[in-house]
């Protein structure tokens, strides 16, 4: 009776694995890195390891789509941002941004930093970091005949990257995405998969 117990077990698992299939495993955070926080204290992304992360790119002088990007993250923050197995880190593709101007900006959007970072570092190290190790696409820099502004400097991936306690980036999500039916769809794929990871977090415990 044991016997066809676990065999039981075994076939509902595998029939799970089918309708929910494994995330995949993009790249890797192999190496750490020294990032700048908005307060102005030196943090280590290796002080993040066991943890799930969402990562992102922003400038504080954006006149595009950073204040979506961060709207969206400040909502997953308020569902998921109560765990201490979760973390959300903010990396600035703009050189000239100073602490001050993140702090500034965490301010001006009314965000909580008890759990997400809003980083700055050397310029070439940070933007290789992010596109070699996070997945994002490289940054641009927009000729000034083009710019929407005098700030509108760069274009950069606005999409956020959720990386499992392994520190394996399983998925990148345009959850600001312009079109309605893609961010609907990111949206709800980034909330399900979050919930995946924090699961395998729990069971590796």
């Amino acid at each position: 009776m044991l016997g066809l117990v676990v065999f039981w077990n075994y076939m509902m698992k595998l029939q799970a694995d089918k309708l929910t299939p494994r995330l995949p495993m993009l790249s890797r955070l192999e190496k750490n890195f020294t990032f700048t926080e908005s307060n102005g204290q030196q943090v280590e992304l290796k002080e993040l390891q066991g943890k799930v992360i969402l990562a992102c790119w922003v400038f504080t002088r954006c006149p595009r789509g950073c204040p979506g990007v961060v709207a969206e993250m400040k909502k997953l923050q308020d569902e998921f941002g109560d765990s201490a197995d979760i973390h959300f880190l903010t990396a600035s593709v703009d050189p000239d941004d100073k602490p001050e101007d993140l702090r500034k900006f965490t301010e001006n959007f009314k965000l909580s930093t008890k759990n997400w970072w809003f980083v700055t570092g050397p310029k070439d190290d940070l933007r290789v970091y992010m596109t070699k190790y996070f997945g994002f696409q490289d940054v641009q820099d927009v000729p000034e005949a083009d710019r929407l502004t005098p700030d509108d400097k760069f274009l950069h991936d606005m999409k956020v990257a959720l990386v499992d306690h392994n520190g394996h980036v399983r998925g990148l999500y345009d959850i600001s995405s312009p079109d309605p039916e893609f961010a609907g769809f990111f949206r709800e794929k980034i909330r399900i998969d979050i919930k995946t990871l924090l699961e395998d977090q729990k069971s590796a415990k």
